[in-house]
């Protein structure tokens, strides 16, 4: 593979928590932002699909961070397709203030684990189509088919979405947006304590641990990949769907795209 997998400050486990809360925290109000709408059907479409050939109205998100689109998502199955859904969110570090949050606003249709969860080796109980929302990147390649072969010998449905790509345009815009956010929306992501606050503007280490992991989650993300990653994996037992198209931003239109894997018979 061609992947530049540079260092990502979100994935080195002893990064404060104050850097991981504010990553995930940015990352989650920008896929949760209005002009993402048309995203979030496009995946809400693609786990519809997914789900009535699974038979299940369960969600199992897996490396949630702070929630990413999977609320707005959710909310779009419910409303605009009628087809309601209970999501379960986890990760290997939760985000607990952004877990809470979320919670309180899913109505009794989300709930949050506050216990570790790795992505290697979901627990049997954790029923439902998994998702992975901008995840699968941060993973080097063999780990990356790590994850998905556990869903395979689990006979577990997949579903990861990834909304950059590595060409020259994407990662220019993608690092230009990331700094311009970091400073101006900082207040309105989360509660803004002090130590936020300190390391946002008088000291902008957020800003710079946000714009670098941005950057690099770009240099780590192609289509080629995908089929790479799942070239003869469950092969006869398991069926998978790679997709790319685009969405509509204030920047010009963004890729999204998806890949989809489902066990065969049931």
């Amino acid at each position: 593979m061609n992947r530049l997998h540079a260092f990502e400050w979100e994935d080195q486990p002893w990064l404060p928590r104050v850097f991981r809360d504010c990553i995930t925290d940015h990352l989650r109000f920008a896929l949760e932002a209005e002009e993402a709408m048309e995203m979030h059907r496009a995946v809400a479409a693609c786990l519809k699909a997914a789900m009535e050939r699974l038979g299940t109205r369960e969600i199992v998100d897996l490396c949630s961070g702070g929630g990413g689109p999977l609320l707005a998502v959710q909310r779009c199955l419910a409303s605009e397709m009628a087809f309601p859904t209970k999501v379960t969110l986890t990760d290997l570090y939760p985000n607990l203030s952004a877990f809470k949050r979320i919670e309180a606003e899913g109505n009794g249709a989300v709930r949050c684990l506050s216990q570790s969860v790795s992505v290697f080796e979901v627990p049997e109980e954790l029923r439902g189509i998994r998702t992975l929302f901008t995840a699968l990147h941060h993973f080097r390649p063999a780990d990356a088919r790590r994850i998905l072969e556990d869903a395979v010998n689990k006979r577990a449905g997949i579903a990861v979405f990834e909304p950059l790509e590595r060409t020259p345009r994407i990662i220019f815009l993608t690092g230009l947006s990331a700094l311009i956010r970091s400073f101006l929306l900082t207040p309105k992501v989360s509660n803004l304590s002090v130590e936020r606050f300190l390391l946002t503007y008088p000291v902008p280490l957020c800003p710079f641990v946000i714009t670098w992991d941005g950057v690099v989650s770009a240099l780590r993300t192609s289509v080629d990949e995908l089929r790479e990653l799942t070239a003869g994996l469950g092969e006869g037992i398991f069926s998978w769907q790679i997709e790319r198209s685009e969405w509509s931003t204030a920047l010009g239109p963004f890729p999204f795209t998806s890949l989809i894997g489902v066990p065969e018979t049931q």
